[in-house]
């Protein structure tokens, strides 16, 4: 961990277990790895533990990563997609408003909206749009822990985008549909897209904290226990492997309704290939078991993939072991050119 002189940005991914930070140097195509960090939270969901774990990885930042962009996710975020006549941007604006107010489970008035249209041809007489509302407390309450913190917070993305846009851009097949399952602690996230098309997300309750609470039960353990337990067990208890086995029916059936849906929604496109990633993506079992449910090519991969990683600075080794658990930091930190 080190501190660089060059204008960085930092991509912060804070979950309620574990804090992850990367900082990156360069513009699209060209982004170098300055700073990467990891801090458990000690009491998972705490909020007071939660920002000290914020906190700790700020410190090992240094002084040059200041500039930082967060994220949100789950129930009080809501991404949909629209298709309208072509109009003008003070009618879209109003449509936009309309129309997703009768779509989400919260008030509109609550919350912050954007939206962007997709790409469009001079023929086409409309035009598809996708519009994102996220509940402004969740907005707010993550730029003022990141201020607390020593961060200047520049913008909160949506979980599932920021990874599907890092995917999109490290592939050059424009006509190639994929899907992203990231495999957090508590929520796992789904994202499927084809280049210039609308993309559809979706979080599902079934993730790390799943396989620990499934694992616990069977051997009457706590958390801690059960944790250590699913990390060290998974491939040699009978009785891990039944459990684990259960919930990854369950995940499996999540992702392979997923991939039904958009085929449905998007009149009949195939899903070329799944990408896995997050924490849990590499507990036995789950690519191999999507793979076969689903008939399409699952693969592990991180935006770290495509980010220039000088050896002399950092372990390869240990690189490699956090590629999974900081990807979405990888791919918040990615999602603007940075001069």
């Amino acid at each position: 961990m080190f501190a660089s002189d060059a204008r960085t940005l930092v991509g912060l991914d804070i979950g309620s277990t574990s804090v992850k930070l990367v900082e990156l140097s360069g513009n699209p195509g060209a982004f170098y790895l300055e700073n990467l960090a990891l801090a458990v939270v000690e009491t998972p969901g705490n909020e007071a533990a939660i920002s000290a774990a914020v906190c700790s990885v700020r410190d090992a930042c240094g002084e040059g990563g200041r500039r930082a962009v967060g994220s949100v996710s789950g129930q009080h975020v809501a991404v949909r997609g629209f298709k309208f006549p072509k109009m003008a941007e003070k009618e879209m604006r109003g449509a936009i408003r309309y129309e997703g107010s009768q779509v989400i489970a919260f008030d509109i008035d609550d919350c912050y909206v954007d939206y962007t249209v997709m790409k469009t041809t001079s023929e086409s007489h409309t035009q598809d749009v996708l519009f994102v509302a996220a509940m402004k407390p969740e907005v707010d309450s993550k730029m003022q822990l990141m201020k607390s913190c020593g961060f200047d917070p520049r913008s909160i993305g949506v979980d599932a985008l920021v990874l599907l846009e890092a995917l999109l851009a490290a592939h050059e097949e424009q006509s190639a549909t994929l899907a992203i399952v990231d495999i957090g602690a508590r929520t796992t996230g789904i994202g499927i897209a084809r280049s210039g098309m609308v993309p559809f997300t979706r979080d599902v309750d079934v993730a790390g904290d799943t396989y620990t609470h499934v694992i616990g039960h069977e051997l009457g353990l706590n958390p801690k226990e059960a944790e250590k337990v699913k990390m060290t067990e998974a491939t040699t208890n009978p009785t891990v492997l039944h459990a684990a086995d259960a919930v990854t029916e369950r995940l499996v059936e999540e992702v392979s309704r997923s991939i039904a849906y958009y085929k449905s929604r998007d009149g009949g496109s195939e899903v070329d290939r799944v990408y896995l990633c997050g924490g849990g993506s590499g507990f036995p079992g789950i690519l191999d078991t999507i793979e076969g449910a689903t008939g399409t090519q699952v693969l592990e991969w991180s935006p770290l993939e495509s980010i220039e990683i000088d050896d002399d600075r950092f372990d390869k080794t240990t690189v490699e072991h956090l590629a999974p658990f900081v990807s979405l930091a990888a791919a918040l930190a990615m999602g603007e050119g940075i001069s």
